[in-house]
């Protein structure tokens, strides 16, 4: 157990940029006792862990590990190894910090009460649009990780594959977000693993449809996404959160390929599908109705008139106001129109206006930026300009690699 612990103390330290001496120094004892404590050599104390976790900002993870000893705790004390590697290996420090948080919310011991995943993925889509940060990353992979342990240790029920599918999914969808596609896609194949495990049709719908709605923005081709909403859709026809997804990929499709009349008739389908959606349903922060209008808005915005994209933005605005990152998506769009009228001075600090607001890199809203800045007549100059150009997303978006 000691040289697990050690090993555990000496990743932090080095994730927190702390040399044996910083460490020694900052829990008040030496550096030859830290470094025995992290070789083995030394057994560790309630104390000094306690210090250390104190020190490093990640009480009680190091303390609680302690304590995990014996058969009785082999299970927790393997979700919290698990759960802290996959973390920290996508935002250090961080990372432990978020499963510190976990850890003091009492998250391990869930493990032997009766399951409430549903709660646990309603609460971190939420977040996936009102705060996605670094340490919102590595608290949700932290989840998925203990999701795992316990798919492993107790079985493999359908509501823990479903809600794993879920998970999975929210963590491609915050790696798409922080640019880093490879992995994105990589979270999407095994989230429909989970969900094709699951043997829920609506999951599985979901993960294919969201799939395909969101990573057209991350290298899938515009037939891809178009194959992936309609193969979807034929697994269901039932108006479900699945089946809204499937339609917003159809728009995207069609906002890019310019086709206005099919793009409108995807949209009236999502507010179909709202009409028929279970209360429950509609009442989330992120739910479908909002998101129906920051589609209406997009298609208008992006390839319908002036008129029609002023009628879409007013109607959206207000609703998305609750939806950080979809809010600021539809401003940058609805700039786009401004510019593509010819309000070109107006688009450009109304699209700065947006992306100044977002307290953090998403890479959506830099897609939309990008997207944009595509409009702006060449030729055309200002300091603002220059200044929006730094919060468009570097690499070429849908529209431009059209074949």
């Amino acid at each position: 157990m000691d040289a697990t612990f050690g090993e555990v103390l000496r990743s932090l330290r080095e994730a927190a940029g702390l040399s044996l001496a910083g460490l020694a120094a900052r829990t008040y004892s030496s550096k030859a006792a830290i470094g025995h404590m992290e070789t083995g050599a030394r057994k560790p104390t309630a104390d000094l862990a306690v210090a250390c976790d104190t020190a490093l900002g990640t009480t009680p993870v190091l303390a609680t590990l302690l304590t995990l000893t014996g058969e009785d705790h082999a299970m927790k004390r393997r979700t919290l190894l698990a759960t802290f590697g996959a973390a920290t290996a996508v935002s250090g420090i961080a990372g432990a910090s978020a499963v510190a948080d976990l850890v003091s919310r009492g998250m391990l011991d869930a493990l032997e009460d009766a399951d409430d995943w549903d709660q646990v993925v309603a609460t971190y889509s939420r977040q996936l649009v009102t705060s996605p940060s670094a340490s919102y990353g590595a608290s949700l992979i932290g989840q998925l990780a203990m999701l795992g342990q316990q798919i492993t240790a107790r079985g493999a029920t359908p509501d823990r594959l479903r809600a794993a599918a879920h998970l999975g999914q929210l963590v491609g969808l915050w790696q798409g977000n922080r640019g880093d596609r490879a992995s994105a896609h990589i979270s999407y194949r095994r989230a429909a693993v989970y969900a094709d495990r699951s043997g829920d049709v609506d999951t599985e719908v979901y993960v294919r449809a969201r799939t395909a709605s969101r990573a057209i923005y991350e290298g899938m081709t515009v037939g891809e996404s178009a194959d992936g909403a309609r193969h979807a859709l034929a697994l269901s026809v039932r108006p479900t959160l699945g089946a809204l997804e499937a339609h917003s990929a159809l728009v995207h499709v069609h906002a890019l390929t310019g086709n206005l009349p099919d793009g409108r008739a995807a949209v009236d389908s999502m507010r179909r599908v709202v009409d028929r959606l279970p209360d429950a349903d509609t009442r989330r922060v992120d739910g479908p109705a909002r998101r129906t209008a920051s589609f209406a808005s997009y298609l208008e915005c992006r390839i319908g008139d002036r008129r029609s994209a002023d009628r879409a933005w007013a109607e959206a605005e207000p609703v998305l106001r609750p939806v950080p990152v979809w809010w600021r998506d539809a401003q940058v769009y609805y700039a786009r129109a401004l510019v593509r009228s010819g309000d070109v001075s107006d688009g450009i600090g109304y699209a700065l206006t947006a992306a100044r607001a977002m307290a953090r890199d998403v890479r959506t809203v830099g897609m939309a930026v990008r997207d944009m800045l595509d409009a702006v007549p060449a030729g055309y100059r200002s300091d603002e300009l220059d200044e929006l150009r730094g919060y468009a997303a570097p690499e070429p978006g849908p529209w431009e690699t059209l074949t």
